[in-house]
């Protein structure tokens, strides 16, 4: 049997635990020398790691002597705490007549079951990002438990609402998470968690941010630094100002001793806290100690003194995202900065609707690095050149592409030269290119919106292409109003997608209900008169499109609004969604 190179990750970390680094070659022949000798050669691998990593080992269902999964049970339990804390006032999650969600066991395998109807899923996504899923449309068990295709739609519900607040959610369907694949669920669970957690985590939550700048950094290069990027530099900000020389560079090996975490809550909150931990030398009993503070300023999450000792980066991540969002301290006791630098912020962190949509939508296709500011991470081509292929898959000569990083020197030329690129892809696919050349994308010019408005309308249009023949928007247009009427909803039907009929999303309702007839609950359903009717429409709208399967990005108020990008994009995404359903039948 050929080896497969997903093994090599898990042998590496197995051999790390003893401080042996091993290259793939290296790993390779170390694999065939026990396979060799020992036909349970996978066994003899995971067993010994799962021990010493406090692993849970899932058996494959496929070939349940190659493929295993695993999943750390002190994250599990981490999880379910925070789950426990977060949505403790839920009087359905505590008060269900079909048996109470919350608080879930942190023992065993309750976790696992309540994520599997979808429900507490979607109201974790409401904690970590209010409003993305209108709970109306939610199928709640009446006089039975939900069946399976039930919970499926709710599912539904919950993964394309995670990917439109920016989660990566790859290669995870609702089938996973309803049979419960439990290193999946987790998976899903913690890309909401960090979700939330990471929310504040940005300049335009907390403008104190701004004193983490270095010498010579532009908003827009620590804008699109990650919130653990910026988490590591808020710790050592914090450090500098309790102890000189200390420092830290991740979340596991530099925070094991339990020091920087001694200094870090001295910093945030010394009326509270105190340098005590750092007599104790037993790490587990300085941990102990760490967390009784942490106790005391209500924000011991996460973290158990094992964690900080053996540095779980996952957990002590989110531990300290949870101290930043607590206690920032970052306080205007130093005025460095100046009116021009305040005024300079506003302009760079008001990331408007149509900017995060881009945004989610670059991310959703699963491209590397994650974009976090749209104009930064877009500056070298690179992101951009994923996204054209995926557009039109080998349209990219990847040898005449430069991977980054680059060299300080090379970077204006190798950057220029994939944005040039990504310019003349433009004009092979059809995209107007008239007013945006390559110079505007590594600028950062806001000239990219335009590029990549068509590149997602290309993106979603080609989803429904038959052969070589591409759907236009008239075609979109068609389609719905064809749908409409057969299923007698005239009233609903539009002239085109700046038609101001479709701001009280009525239309948009019916279309759904044609497509999975009896889905909307139109006694939930309001007028539409105020723009408050409307927005309900729209939120329930939105939520009812992801709850039969389409992926949609837009927010209630583009809807409201009248976007008609947007309005394009979502009623495009429901006739992927019906023509599959029609083909089906």
């Amino acid at each position: 049997r050929s080896f497969k190179l997903s093994y090599y990750n898990e042998y590496k970390s197995y051999l790390r635990c003893y401080d042996v680094n091993i290259c793939f070659i290296e790993c390779f022949q170390l694999v065939s020398a026990i396979r060799s000798e020992a036909p349970t050669w996978k066994d003899n691998m995971s067993k010994p790691l799962a021990e010493k990593e406090n692993l849970v080992i899932i058996p494959g269902k496929v070939e349940p002597e190659d493929f295993h999964h695993a999943y750390a049970e002190e994250e599990k339990i981490a999880f379910v705490e925070w789950i426990n804390c977060r949505l403790r006032y839920d009087r359905y999650l505590t008060k269900n007549p079909w048996g109470k969600y919350i608080p879930i066991s942190p023992n065993g395998d309750d976790l696992f079951e309540v994520i599997k109807d979808g429900i507490l899923l979607s109201k974790l996504i409401n904690d970590a990002v209010p409003g993305t899923v209108d709970e109306r449309a939610l199928n709640y068990p009446k006089t039975r438990p939900l069946n399976h295709f039930k919970m499926l739609e709710n599912q539904f519900v919950v993964l394309n609402s995670a990917v439109a607040i920016g989660c990566r959610i790859v290669s995870i369907r609702p089938e996973d998470m309803v049979t419960g694949i439990q290193h999946l669920q987790l998976a899903v669970l913690w890309q909401v968690i960090r979700a939330g957690l990471m929310a504040n985590v940005s300049l335009k939550r907390v403008h104190n941010l701004k004193k983490l700048l270095l010498d010579g950094e532009t908003l827009a290069k620590f804008m699109a630094r990650s919130p653990e990027e910026i988490l590591i530099r808020w710790v050592n900000y914090q450090l500098r100002r309790v102890c000189d020389g200390k420092a830290i560079k991740n979340f596991n090996k530099d925070i094991m001793d339990g020091e920087v975490y001694t200094y870090l809550l001295t910093a945030i909150a010394p009326q509270l806290t105190d340098l005590r931990p750092l007599r104790e030398t037993d790490m587990l009993a300085r941990a102990e100690m760490i967390l009784e503070y942490a106790e005391n300023l209500e924000v011991r999450y996460f973290v158990q003194p094992h964690d900080i000792v053996v540095g779980n980066t996952k957990l002590n991540t989110a531990f300290v995202a949870q101290l930043f969002n607590c206690y920032p301290a970052l306080d205007d006791d130093q005025q460095e900065m100046n009116d021009d630098f305040d005024e300079n912020i506003d302009v760079y962190v008001e990331e408007t609707r149509e900017e995060k949509s881009f945004r989610h939508w670059i991310n959703s296709l699963n491209l590397s690095p994650y974009v976090t500011y749209l104009y930064e991470d877009l500056r070298d081509g690179y992101v951009l050149l994923q996204a054209m292929d995926k557009l039109s898959p080998g349209i990219v000569d990847w040898d005449a592409v430069n991977i980054p990083p680059f060299e300080l020197r090379q970077h204006v030329f190798k950057s220029s030269e994939n944005c040039n690129y990504v310019i003349d892809l433009g004009n092979l696919l059809g995209f107007k290119m008239i007013a945006i050349c390559g110079s505007d994308i590594y600028e950062g010019n806001k000239l990219v919106l335009g590029l990549l408005w068509q590149m997602i309308r290309y993106y979603t249009l080609s989803l429904m292409k038959c052969g070589d023949t591409m759907v236009t928007e008239q075609t979109v247009l068609d389609w719905c109003n064809c749908k409409l009427k057969a299923a007698r909803k005239e009233k609903s039907m539009f002239a085109s997608f700046k038609d101001v009929s479709l701001r009280n999303s009525r239309s948009m309702l019916d279309l759904i209900d044609c497509i999975q007839p009896g889905s909307i609950g139109y006694d939930m359903v309001f007028s539409g008169d105020s723009d408050k009717d409307k927005l309900e429409n729209a939120r329930y709208g939105l939520t009812m499109a992801r709850k039969i399967g389409a992926t949609v990005f837009a927010l209630p108020e583009d809807i409201v609004e009248g976007n008609h990008k947007m309005m394009l994009l979502v009623f495009a995404r429901l006739m992927n969604v019906g023509a599959a359903s029609d083909n089906a039948e």
